[in-house]
């Protein structure tokens, strides 16, 4: 059977210099894609760079990923100024604005004033009470029951008479003490000292044990120290140490 002059005699059979296809283009049918050169060696001098698959990666000049940078046609945001976080920082920022300043108060409530002079006669009764109080007779016989002490006094050379005195003395210094001790405290509280105000509550609170068995003048004493803290704790002198403290804090002196 002959072949037509026209027809090649083996249609399957590629010419023999095929043209490579062009950057992009797929590869006619039968023709085998020029083969990239292994990992790790560079092209052939003078070799065609093609894409091994046949394919344009970007033929249409869009974003590789399919994807607009701006999908929702948003306009982009203005530059942060410098110094400034481009994001919120979720907490609320709080309005701008002119608020007054805490004042120092003036005008001393009066039950301040009743606490002062309260607990300044609680320091003098409870002086009047250590010094008066002081009975060196009854003190001399409750001392003739203790054999032991007597017998002590003896070995270190001071009379009855001697130790009494110095124990009176002691009373009237440690009484000063104590009186210096209400004053000051009278005075801190008046200021509107919180501070002050806590400790007088605590000496009143442990002072209330000495009702018990004790004479008419440190018994009004105490009371009369009881009744300043309480006038110390109101509420129109609990404002004014409020307000002093809030005074203090914002920097009034």
């Amino acid at each position: 059977m002959s072949t037509p002059e026209n027809e090649p005699e083996n249609p399957q059979t590629p010419p023999a210099n095929p043209t490579p296809p062009q950057y992009g283009q797929v590869a006619p049918q039968g023709q085998n894609p020029p083969v990239p050169p292994p990992y790790g060696q560079a092209p052939q001098p003078g070799a065609p760079q093609q894409n091994p698959y046949g394919q344009n990666p970007n033929p249409y000049g869009q974003n590789p990923y399919g994807q607009n940078p701006n999908p929702y046609g948003q306009p982009p945001q203005a530059p942060t100024p410098y110094g400034q976080q481009p994001y919120g920082t979720g907490f609320p920022v709080p309005p701008q604005g002119n608020f007054p300043a805490p004042q120092m108060p003036t005008e001393r409530p009066k039950e301040l004033d009743i606490a002062f002079w309260v607990i300044i006669a609680a320091g003098v009764l409870s002086v009047l009470g250590a010094v008066i109080g002081f009975d060196a007779n009854l003190i001399r016989q409750q001392l003739a029951t203790v054999p032991e002490l007597d017998q002590q006094l003896q070995a270190t050379g001071m009379s009855i008479d001697a130790f009494l005195s110095f124990l009176h003395t002691m009373i009237i210094v440690f009484s000063v003490i104590s009186l210096a001790i209400y004053v000051l405290l009278a005075f801190m509280i008046r200021k509107g000292s919180n501070v002050a105000r806590i400790f007088a509550t605590v000496f009143a609170a442990l002072s209330v044990f000495g009702l018990l068995g004790g004479t008419l003048l440190s018994i009004l004493s105490i009371l009369a120290g009881v009744v300043g803290v309480v006038f110390a704790w109101l509420r129109p002198a609990s404002a004014y140490i409020a307000a002093r403290r809030a005074a203090r804090a914002a920097g009034y002196r």
